[in-house]
């Protein structure tokens, strides 16, 4: 829901039905909370508010702003449209668009960072990814790729002044990106995930690199070749992962580690689908939380814990993993096809940039 009002926030308007709206849904989060937990104390430290003024939340004296709820529903899994009793028709979704002042890339990275702990610190998870481009969480096992795909949002596809007269060249390091992109990356190794790829997932990422190197956008064009030969290296270990089954960070060998403690065989399923594909879908299970989360222009992305959604949006995904071909495990065969397409193609454009 975009933001309003003076401090960028619609604030909710109690009456006598939403009071009671708000005393339930504190009730419901009372619930959740762990043992040795307080509500006031969770909610004072959450909203940086005294414990009066919690306690006045609490109780539906004093109103809850958009953004107080956005953060209650987050952090504690709670669809906001089951607590209102909204129908099928309608779900309520939250929305934070980059930009270059409120929140930057680091902010993004660190909301990504705070919802995957979250998601890691379940007792019951599990992520299904219907990837329309290479997983955000592969890229960071290549740091050459990742930093040219935030770097390409930024310029490209957001307009950042400051990436204006910008060109990409590799080797700008960030401590505090690469900070918390292996936190990320280590992370989603150990979070249980079903992907669906399809024979166009890396198109994007070869266009992106081909766009760069004719209009001029590279620094040293020689290094579009250099992103080439690391996307082949990245999608040897993502098959390396498939022929396993789990998630590993990328080995000096390009072998899977013999013992890998934090990890479980069959936490990385992965389909690939050869017709059928849609937007980058993210649907996250914790337990009895759900999360989903839909891409908005590339990047930015649109979350609700709305179950109704989850529940269509995985009986969706349900059908077309039905309709697909699994290539993880033992699935050698389709495997060694789906990879070495994808290696044709990164053949193919490196012949095209080298003449």
């Amino acid at each position: 829901m975009p933001p309003s009002g003076r401090n960028g926030y619609q604030v909710l308007k109690i009456t006598m039905a939403q009071e009671d709206i708000q005393v339930r849904f504190f009730q419901y989060l009372k619930e959740k909370l762990a043992p040795g937990l307080t509500l006031v104390d969770e909610l004072a430290e959450l909203l940086c508010v005294s414990n009066d003024s919690a306690y006045r939340r609490i109780r539906g004296e004093t109103s809850l702003s958009m953004n107080e709820l956005s953060k209650l529903s987050k952090h504690f899994g709670v669809s906001i449209d089951k607590m209102i009793g909204s129908d099928s028709s309608t779900v309520s979704f939250n929305f934070q668009p980059l930009n270059e002042s409120s929140f930057n890339f680091m902010d993004y990275l660190r909301s990504i960072r705070q919802q995957m702990t979250f998601i890691h610190e379940a007792d019951e998870k599990e992520v299904v990814y219907m990837a329309n481009e290479i997983p955000l969480f592969h890229l960071m096992h290549a740091p050459e790729l990742a930093a040219f795909k935030l770097f390409f949002w930024q310029k490209t596809i957001l307009d950042f002044s400051s990436f204006t007269n910008k060109k990409f060249k590799l080797g700008q390091k960030n401590v505090d990106v690469n900070e918390v992109s292996r936190n990320i990356r280590d992370l989603y190794c150990r979070i249980p995930s079903v992907e669906i790829y399809h024979a166009e997932t890396i198109d994007t990422t070869l266009k992106q690199i081909e766009y760069y190197y004719v209009t001029g956008y590279f620094e040293d064009r020689s290094e579009a070749m250099i992103l080439l030969e690391r996307l082949k290296k990245l999608v040897d270990h993502i098959k390396a992962q498939c022929e396993v089954g789990f998630k590993f960070k990328p080995t000096e060998d390009g072998n899977p580690p013999q013992h890998v403690p934090y990890v479980k065989e069959g936490n990385y399923v992965v389909y690939h689908n050869e017709v059928l594909h849609t937007d980058n879908t993210i649907l996250v299970r914790m337990g009895d939380r759900y999360l989903s989360f839909l891409t908005s222009n590339g990047i930015s992305s649109l979350s609700t814990t709305s179950e109704w959604f989850y529940e269509s949006t995985s009986n969706a995904l349900s059908i077309l993993k039905r309709r697909s071909t699994l290539i993880s495990g033992t699935s050698e065969k389709e495997r060694n096809s789906v990879f070495l397409n994808y290696h044709d193609k990164i053949d193919r454009l490196m012949k095209k940039l080298s003449f």
